[in-house]
């Protein structure tokens, strides 16, 4: 027979029992190094190349104008269109007559702003593999000769592939160089690009830049819709149409008269 008594005891013991681990788990608990939370990871930003590439160089600008003229001489340069008169000729001549032009007009006008620096580079692009650069000076950047400009422009010839982003850059980074606080890039093109840097992106890097560093863009679309450059349009730069050779001449003599030479305050 079980006595209440001897049950009693048994119970409180196995209560005790239960208090007494449940004491040393806790102090177990105690002991143990509390656990760090697990670190953030912090992500790098991503650096786009052109920015730096791009990077300016320059603390201050003088006063002055500044202008890259940047001409296609891609193998399609070789086709010919059908210019107002009827008769068909190479774009490549075209824009050879057209460079040449541009250099008149800018001669002309640092002749009647003789107050003014003006500078004028005609830089040709194409790849044509090997070592030869994909953009190629043809008048450096410095005030405009047109003696000494009409030989180098009419050796131009059309061959190999477009960069013309990569042609941009190269223009813009001369732009620094020269530092003058009124910069332009003009681009002559008959189409899409094919290697190297979008020029939409560079676009939007260059627009992005302060109003002191950038340089303002224009894109000129020889015998090709001009909806073909919506995104450099899209990052900043102006695009404008010209299918044959009275054309060009007229979109040229807008972007120089309305952009590029518009009247800029004399130096003090």
């Amino acid at each position: 027979m079980t006595y209440p008594y001897r049950r009693r005891h048994r119970q409180g013991n196995g209560v005790l029992l239960v208090i007494l681990l449940a004491v040393f788990v806790a102090g177990r608990s105690c002991d143990r190094p509390k656990s760090r939370p697990s670190s953030t990871r912090v992500s790098t930003p991503v650096q786009n190349p052109i920015q730096d590439v791009l990077k300016p160089t320059q603390t201050q600008y003088r006063p002055g104008v500044a202008a890259a003229i940047l001409i296609d001489t891609s193998g399609s340069m070789k086709e010919r269109v059908r210019d107002s008169d009827g008769a068909m000729r190479p774009k490549i001549d075209i824009a050879q007559r057209a460079a040449l032009d541009v250099v008149n007009q800018f001669d002309a006008y640092a002749r009647e702003h003789a107050g003014q620096e003006i500078q004028l580079g005609i830089y040709e692009f194409s790849d044509r593999g090997g070592p030869i650069p994909v953009c190629r000076p043809i008048i450096k950047l410095g005030m405009p000769n047109p003696a000494a400009s009409r030989t180098a422009i009419l050796k131009m010839s059309a061959s190999g592939d477009t960069p013309i982003g990569d042609a941009m850059i190269v223009a813009k980074r001369a732009l620094d160089a020269a530092g003058l606080s009124k910069r332009h890039i003009l681009v002559i093109t008959d189409g899409e690009n094919t290697q190297g840097y979008s020029p939409a992106d560079v676009t939007q890097v260059i627009t992005n830049q302060s109003e002191t560093d950038r340089a303002s863009i224009y894109f000129v679309a020889f015998d090709v819709a001009a909806a073909k450059f919506n995104s450099v349009k899209n990052s900043g730069g102006l695009v404008l149409a010209a299918s044959n050779e009275s054309e060009l001449k007229g979109t040229l003599d807008y972007l120089l008269t309305g952009k590029i030479l518009a009247e800029q305050p004399e130096r003090h």
